[in-house]
């Protein structure tokens, strides 16, 4: 295992240069720290995400399958995996998003900016596209206002904390079981949609493609549920990166508030320069090769699609954030039989949030002052976003 020393500290900070470094000297790298395989190439991360008979999700020692009480949609293989995808996967169909923006994003999002706008200055972060983010997908989740959305809300970003620290702060994992255990907001409503269901995500994972009367039972759909939490929160956070992105190039801000057609594209963009999402876990199934490394098998692996959006060998200068860049593909909701089935969903919501901002809110721009304090390895996420307008 010897070869180049990576630490968590320094991945915390900013990965990216580290991320650079690999590519080049140790594509695959040791972390002694979290005793995990680093992935950091193109090729190498494609690999193993989309070879399901070497790399597997299946992850016992995860503490996620503790915190969600059992086994959630991403860590599921098989026949398991495949049914409870395809209970939900026709929620994320384009017709849907497309009805789900016009009638709940929109006139949520317009909603939080009627609060926000009269103070003329907020984090926008914490003020607006995490609350838009949040209420939004818990309706479409079935789950009601007030209790729902503040438990998604303290769930996701907790699940986010634990994911961070890689098992090293046995407080912080206690802490987050206890509250997660509380639960009632969310079993409450499997019980009530168990019995009569509706149109939502949570009764179809209930029913979908079920006999009447045999419904799934909680184990198939409350662990799902929480750590759907990390998904409900995750538009805010894609929005807040490309605001963050845009506020970097003063040229490319300028050009999406005078033409609010290119938020889509720098959504997209912004999801490949610093997406939420940085890293996948996978494990080894059996001795497995890779770019010149030995994995034995049960060897755990962090897949950096984060690091494998900015390989020069794919992306022309790929540390800059270009609106304007060819729209190809890359690896920011994953890709393979796991890839992000709700990916057509995060990205509208987030490019709702930012267009009903700019709508209410034409000249906001950075507070005096700010600066960008992204933080978090795993899960990245872009850190205040002080702003102000007239």
């Amino acid at each position: 295992m010897a070869g180049a020393v990576v630490t968590v500290a320094e991945l915390e900070e900013d990965p990216y240069p580290v991320y650079a470094r690999l590519r080049t000297r140790e594509p695959v790298a040791w972390v002694p720290e979290i005793g995990q395989w680093l992935v950091t190439g193109w090729s190498d991360v494609h690999t193993v995400l989309t070879d399901v008979e070497r790399f597997t999700t299946d992850q016992p020692g995860s503490p996620m399958l503790g915190l969600c009480g059992g086994t959630p949609l991403l860590m599921r293989e098989g026949e398991s995996h495949q049914d409870v995808r395809e209970a939900i996967r026709h929620d994320f169909d384009a017709h849907r998003v497309t009805d789900f923006v016009d009638t709940i994003a929109r006139p949520v999002a317009r909603g939080v900016a009627e609060t926000v706008s009269p103070a003329g200055r907020a984090d926008l972060a914490a003020d607006y596209f995490e609350p838009v983010s949040v209420i939004a997908m818990t309706a479409l989740l079935g789950l009601k206002s007030g209790d729902g959305v503040e438990t998604l809300r303290r769930w996701g970003n907790l699940l986010t904390d634990v994911a961070n620290d890689f098992g090293r702060d046995r407080e912080l994992a206690a802490t987050a079981a206890g509250i997660l255990a509380d639960d009632t907001a969310v079993t409450d409503v499997v019980r009530r949609l168990r019995a009569q269901p509706d149109r939502s995500v949570t009764s179809h994972l209930l029913h979908a493609n079920r006999p009447p009367g045999q419904a799934r039972p909680d184990a198939d759909v409350v662990p799902v549920l929480k750590h759907i939490a990390l998904s409900v929160v995750e538009p805010g956070w894609l929005a807040g990166w490309t605001l963050t992105a845009l506020w970097s190039a003063p040229d490319q801000f300028t050009a999406v508030r005078a033409d609010r057609a290119l938020l889509g594209v720098a959504v997209y963009e912004a999801l490949r320069w610093s997406g939420p999402v940085g890293v996948l876990g996978r494990r080894t199934t059996r001795d497995v090769a890779l770019s010149g490394r030995n994995l034995p098998a049960n060897s755990m692996i962090a897949a950096a699609i984060a690091s494998a959006n900015r390989d020069r060998s794919v992306f022309a200068d790929p540390d800059r954030f270009d609106v304007h860049r060819d729209v190809r593909t890359h690896l920011g909701f994953g890709t393979g039989p796991h890839h992000c089935p709700a990916h057509p969903l995060v990205t509208a919501v987030a490019r709702t949030a930012l267009d009903v901002l700019f709508e209410r809110m034409p000249d906001v721009r950075p507070a005096p002052g700010w600066r960008a304090a992204p933080h978090g390895w795993k899960l990245r996420l872009p850190g205040p976003l002080g702003a102000v307008w007239r």
